[in-house]
């Protein structure tokens, strides 16, 4: 695996190019928070429509608007009649050198009927009952530094739901937490940023599951360094972002990575480290491809003698650590902790709005090459999708369609050399922040295809949707557990409203991998968003 230290070392080059070129006017860099209510999505469709240029990989997110892409563009883009006839406070103080803007009112009420069910929802809960997240803020300006303060408040009833011998537990009901939420403070130096966020990340190009880091568990709060737009240069554009800081668990609520059961590893803390790195070649308009790793390391292991002789690097940044398990086969396993990589693909072809991508990731280091070409499919997980947009032009409207496999259960290699489910091998399983999958949506080892479709028109917006889950169908073979979603949803403005609503059938087959036991669940979501 050495040919995958190339884009690291074009990375640390890029880091210091930009270092030495920086000046001291600052970026308008404000962030469109993952799961926002119709913009994140809108603003990935108006690519393909051609309004955003083709070398914004949306390989690394959250989307922050800039002085290139302001984000009123991005609103004048949506809806074209609205803000062009009507009046905006958004800007409570705009000077040269300092700016106050309220950012968008979002409330999100979530209801599961007979099981917990849910995911790519940021800090709410897999709970059966209602929940409620609120958010607002602000968003600052002074020069190159940037304050976005928006922080969210979760309500959920957290009710009792039928479990089984294999999955589920007890509850503890009338949970409330506020989080920090969408909020961030950074110094910008034209595409180069630096400083502390608790924003969703999404690694990778996937629209319902990435593999290493997504919008399912609440944001994990770090220190961060890298762009916030691509960085240009004479053979091509870059994005990335390196970040590290500690992942919670609460003991409290109950653990996707042993199926919703109680654990032993109670309020522990652990170390995460993480990096995404995309690359549009210059004479690939359109291509974007890309890198990520992450490391979690627990705190009493990242204090234990195993570290003794580290460097401060494999230590405290080990995603820059070698890629071959071999020169470091007598010490790493001692170390406690674990790793994920994957390499992925996003082209996109503006003038036939559309685009294909693919991710395909290893749950563990490869020894060598020769492992590599030998066993590809060793501790392996893949997504690959398709988006679809057919322009309306007298309607102002469009029609989307999105097709997305994700394979989290082992291949055939598991047979000879079992590497354990994704997000559970090695010491650890704790790719989680309180107790929910950083990455692949669908959880351990499960697979997943959604074919959704929509007819836009502004903000306003029908779609449908259907899903095929297979709950870990690599260790419950016998009675496997199939999860059918049969979803509709409406959004819809009313002057500065945005209402958005989603009703699902969820039709769940030997669910809690119990034979005969089949459950239909309902599932509901209602939001408002209110666009000052």
């Amino acid at each position: 695996m050495c040919w995958l230290f190339l884009p690291c070392m074009l990375l640390k080059k890029s880091v210091l190019c930009t270092l030495f070129l920086v000046c001291a006017f600052g970026a308008n860099a404000q962030i469109i928070p993952l799961g926002s209510i119709r913009t994140e999505e809108a603003t990935r469709d108006l690519q393909l429509l051609g309004k955003i240029p083709s070398n914004y990989s949306f390989n690394n997110r959250p989307f922050v608007s800039s002085n290139n892409i302001k984000q009123d563009s991005i609103y004048r883009w949506i809806d074209s009649v609205y803000f062009d006839n009507s009046r905006h406070i958004d800007k409570i103080l705009n000077k040269r050198w300092f700016k106050v803007t309220l950012l968008p009112l979002e409330t999100m009420l979530q209801y599961n009927s007979v099981t917990p069910y849910g995911y790519n929802n940021g800090a709410f809960l897999k709970a059966k009952g209602v929940q409620q997240l609120t958010r607002a803020g602000l968003f600052l300006q002074a020069g190159p530094l940037q304050i976005q303060m928006a922080p969210e408040i979760v309500t959920a009833q957290n009710s009792s739901y039928k479990t089984t011998a294999l999955f589920g537990n007890n509850t503890t009901p009338n949970y409330k937490k506020i989080f920090p939420g969408q909020s961030s403070v950074s110094l910008n130096f034209n595409a180069f940023s630096f400083g502390i966020a608790s924003t969703n990340q999404w690694y990778g190009p996937g629209i319902n599951n990435s593999l290493l880091m997504s919008n399912n568990a609440p944001g994990l709060t770090r220190a961060f360094v890298g762009t916030n737009r691509p960085l240009v240069t004479p053979i091509g554009s870059f994005e990335w972002t390196l970040s590290s800081g500690w992942l919670t668990e609460d003991s409290t609520l109950q653990f996707e990575n042993y199926a919703l059961k109680p654990t032993s590893k109670l309020n522990r803390r652990n170390y995460y480290n993480g990096i995404v790195l995309s690359f549009q070649p210059r004479w690939f308009s359109g291509l974007h491809v890309g890198i990520s790793r992450a490391y979690v390391t627990g705190e009493s292991e990242l204090n234990s003698n195993a570290f003794n002789n580290s460097s401060f690097l494999d230590k405290y940044i080990p995603v820059f650590s070698v890629l071959e398990k071999k020169s470091i086969l007598a010490t790493e396993d001692q170390k406690g902790r674990d790793q994920q990589a994957s390499l992925f693909l996003r082209w996109v072809l503006p003038k036939n709005n559309f685009e294909f991508y693919a991710e395909y990731g290893w749950n563990d280091h490869k020894i060598d090459v020769r492992d590599l070409y030998m066993g590809p499919g060793h501790s392996a997980a893949y997504l690959v999708g398709i988006k679809k947009i057919i322009p309306i032009p007298t309607q102002k409207a469009y029609f989307n369609f999105d097709l997305e496999y994700m394979r989290g259960e082992q291949l055939a290699e598991a047979l000879v050399r079992d590497a354990g489910n994704w997000n559970t091998h090695g010491n650890l399983e704790t790719f989680t922040n309180d107790n929910q999958f950083l990455g692949s949506a669908v959880g351990s080892g499960s697979n997943s295809i959604k074919l959704a479709t929509s007819y836009n028109r502004g903000w306003n917006r029908i779609l449908f949707s259907i899903e095929k889950i297979q709950n870990n169908p690599h260790y419950y073979k016998i009675n496997p557990w199939i999860d059918m979603v049969y979803g509709t949803g409406a959004d819809y403005r009313i002057k500065n409203l945005v209402i958005s609503t989603v009703v699902k059938a969820v039709l769940q087959k030997n669910y809690g991998w119990e034979a005969g036991n089949n459950i239909t669940n309902l599932f509901a979501s209602f939001g408002l968003k209110y666009l000052f």
